[in-house]
């Protein structure tokens, strides 16, 4: 049984340093994959990465603070 998996995707023309290119060709041979499942690879990586840290910036904002949260909150609901 064969399970044929289609796959919508866009193009994207990008220029890269003579040295990128070289390393990325380096790493095609050595795993043995195309240059464009590695890039893939690599921008889902990025692209994951650089959500989590959005989140991780958004949910810290409170951290460095002194007062508690809950105390910061009662206080300005007295002022209303």
């Amino acid at each position: 049984m064969s399970l044929l998996v289609n796959f919508n995707m866009g193009r994207i023309l990008i220029d890269l340093s003579d040295d990128v290119i070289q390393r990325l060709e380096n790493l095609k041979q050595l795993r043995n994959q195309p240059r464009a499942e590695l890039l893939r690879e690599a921008i889902e990586q990025y692209l994951d990465q650089q959500s989590t840290s959005v989140i991780r910036d958004a949910l810290g904002l409170w951290g460095n603070q002194q007062e508690d949260g809950l105390e910061y909150e009662r206080k300005l609901r007295e002022e209303w």
